[in-house]
């Protein structure tokens, strides 16, 4: 049997937006060199806080208007369309500047409390110009994934990407501004979005904006504000309680190990994300695409757990590579938050039946649970662990999120997720990473490549052998790879 309709086309678009966000997202590690060179750790570690405070902002401002407007659409004719894009799009953006004006005069303080240093007030303003610049150029790219327009997608963020580089560069290495140079280039390249987005709201949806559209999107989207903080919290908590317990250097070294331990979310769960919620809410749950659910989750499985062997296994080459001496006792954190983003990946499947079904305000309150469990395990955890605290209250808070939204989704709309064939990939990749870390440890004499390559093919072998990765399978990867290259 070939592998369905829809599963090839979110492959197709994942693969696109995967291209797009790597390239995004490459500026940061193509960076990681200049900054462990041209800034001291104290300045790397203010700007992981600065950058929790931006994604914070990035993930509230937006109220949950985006999920939405794609619940929305589907059934909306061309003029409800054209006022439900233009009332989310100006709703959004008077919000966010609203909280910019408040914060241009509190900046200081802020700054002071969370202990920026003596330039904090004008890096957290500089800041927050940036969150309300990319919130607005975000939309255009929303809209984008909407009507399955991954290549336009594309050349936005490569766009974005190649410009914030650059920036970065010459602002850093050539005019010495140090951080500050960072955030100004991300200043231009945001600006440059932002325009954009505008135009092509006021060109396609060029009505004015409705509050009787407007209420019942909010009503749809403002519970999942709180999932969504879930996210920045999962991401930042840690950070701000290791400011409580440990030296900003240690916050800045947990940080690049951060940044290498979510690789997985860039080249897989992003993308992923990106191509299927559109076709979500597009396809429905009904009796002809239950399957495909189960389906996808499996294939979701498969490569994350294979991409988590990979960063696993290479952890300590990484840094080696990309990174000064100094950052390398980092690497041991490396598997344990890729594991966790792994683990959150699931979420964007086993939601849809709450999502699909309205059950948002279920969803919000699955959302405060994850927040205070995550807050309570990584003070206490940080406290007696330190940085080791912070990695392991990140994975177990992403595993509660998932069973917690589990539970959820089946009450709302009960679907058979093939669990036998998860637990055997789950058994499976763990003894991989436990034996293939043993020998590490053990038998120095033999490369790492070697002993990498040894373990990935120990992952594939047992696959098979264990038919969890059968003919239907390898049939469908297939299809996908020849629709893909033979294009």
């Amino acid at each position: 049997m070939a592998i369905r309709t829809p599963i090839k086309k979110l492959g197709q678009n994942a693969l696109v937006y995967g291209i797009g966000n790597v390239l995004s997202k490459l500026a940061a590690f193509l960076l990681i060199p200049i900054y462990t060179r041209y800034l001291t750790t104290s300045d790397i570690g203010i700007m992981a806080l600065l950058e929790m405070v931006e994604l914070f902002m990035i993930t509230v401002l937006p109220m949950g208007l985006v999920g939405a407007i794609w619940r929305r659409l589907p059934a909306s004719g061309i003029a409800d369309k054209k006022c439900v894009i233009s009332s989310a799009f100006w709703f959004i953006q008077l919000i966010s500047f609203i909280v910019l004006i408040l914060l241009s005069s509190t900046a200081g303080n802020i700054a002071a409390f969370l202990k920026f240093g003596e330039n904090g007030g004008v890096y957290l303003l500089i800041t927050a110009v940036n969150v309300f610049l990319f919130i607005g150029g975000q939309f255009i790219l929303w809209m984008f994934q909407y009507e399955q327009q991954p290549y336009k997608y594309l050349i936005l963020s490569i766009t974005q990407f190649v410009g914030i580089l650059l920036l970065s560069i010459y602002f850093i290495i050539y005019r010495g501004m140090g951080l500050q140079g960072l955030l100004f280039s991300k200043t231009i390249m945001f600006g440059i979005i932002f325009i954009l987005s505008t135009i092509y709201v006021v060109k396609t949806a060029f009505v004015l904006p409705r509050l009787s559209t407007l209420i019942p999107l909010l009503k749809y989207g403002i519970p999942l504000i709180i999932m969504a903080l879930v996210t920045p919290v999962l991401t930042m908590s840690d950070r701000f309680i290791l400011n409580l317990f440990v030296s900003i250097d240690q916050i800045g070294i947990y940080s690049v190990a951060y940044k290498f331990g979510m690789l997985i979310n860039i080249v897989l769960i992003a993308p992923i994300q990106r191509g299927w919620s559109p076709i979500m809410y597009k396809m429905g749950i009904n009796k002809d695409t239950r399957h495909i659910y189960k389906d996808i989750l499996f294939y979701y499985g498969v490569l994350g757990s294979f991409l988590f062997l990979i960063i696993s296994f290479l952890a300590d080459d990484i840094l080696r590579l990309f990174t000064t001496p100094a950052y390398l006792v980092g690497a041991k954190y490396i598997p344990i938050i890729t594991y966790a983003y792994y683990l959150s990946g699931f979420r964007n499947f086993l939601i849809a039946g709450a999502m699909l079904k309205d059950k948002t305000i279920s969803i919000g309150k699955s959302g405060v649970l994850a927040i205070i469990f995550n807050l309570i395990s990584n003070y206490l955890l940080i406290k007696y662990f330190n940085i080791a605290g912070a990695a392991w209250a990140t994975l177990i808070s992403y595993a509660f999120l998932v069973i917690m939204i589990y539970f959820v989704s089946q009450k709302a709309s009960p679907l058979n997720w093939g669990w036998n064939r998860m637990i055997k990939l789950t058994m499976i990749t763990i003894f991989c990473f436990i034996l293939v870390n043993t020998l590490v440890f053990f038998i120095d004499s033999i490369p790492k490549i070697i002993l990498t390559i040894f373990g990935l093919s120990l992952f594939i072998l047992l696959g098979f052998c264990t038919r969890i990765v059968g003919r239907r399978e390898i049939k469908g990867i297939k299809e996908i790879a020849k629709h893909l290259f033979n294009r």
